[in-house]
């Protein structure tokens, strides 16, 4: 992907081996720099793929996911956070415990990455790809276990797509962004036709 020292593999390990009580997201951020979006999405959005990790998390890294994507969209030239989100923290113990079970599984992916396609990774296209991020980041912030595992892919894809120019990533977020929608919009309409339907009877009994 790049050279060792600028791996994300890397990065998250010293995050998880620093001597603080807690790691903020201004942290995350800092370590970062202003390398790109890509790399924060794919930080914000591993945690959500591993069930259970840490509960509560996906509502916490929802927001800055969000608000990213949103930057993204509207072609921000650099990442920000305001003081209150970046003053968030997780406990050193629990990034430890979960820069063990996430660096393996991030590296295998940072060897596949290269540039390709580049066209879907054109200013025009990162204009899209903010679009996109910013309705996963909508679902991964719903509190529905094991729901944003799916959309936090997405995400962890085009950020991965970002960071190395790799188009064909790019298309593969793209498809499962269009599953995630599919999904989510099949579950919220036969949830909305059984609340209509059992209303319906109500009013029925009523009468």
């Amino acid at each position: 992907m790049r050279r060792s020292s600028d791996r994300l593999s890397d990065v998250l390990e010293q995050l998880a081996g620093t001597s603080k009580d807690a790691v903020s997201l201004g942290d995350v951020l800092a370590a970062v720099g202003e390398r790109s979006f890509g790399a924060l999405l794919v930080l914000f959005a591993l945690p959500n793929l591993v069930a259970g990790i840490l509960p509560g998390l996906s509502i916490v890294l929802g927001l800055p996911l969000m608000l990213l994507s949103l930057q993204l969209l509207v072609a921000a030239r650099k990442p920000w956070l305001p003081a209150r989100l970046a003053h968030l923290e997780v406990r050193t113990t629990d990034l430890r415990r979960m820069a063990g079970t996430l660096v393996p599984r991030l590296r295998v992916l940072e060897r596949g990455l290269k540039p390709r396609l580049l066209v879907m990774t054109a200013p025009w296209a990162e204009r899209i790809i903010g679009g996109a991020c910013l309705a996963l980041a909508m679902l991964v912030f719903l509190p529905i276990p094991f729901a944003n595992l799916l959309p936090a892919v997405g995400i962890m894809l085009f950020g991965s797509a970002l960071l190395e120019r790799d188009g064909l990533v790019a298309i593969a977020a793209l498809a499962v962004t269009a599953v995630s929608l599919a999904l989510f919009g099949g579950v919220a309409f036969a949830f909305g036709a059984a609340a209509g339907h059992a209303f319906r009877q109500l009013s029925l009994l009523g009468g």
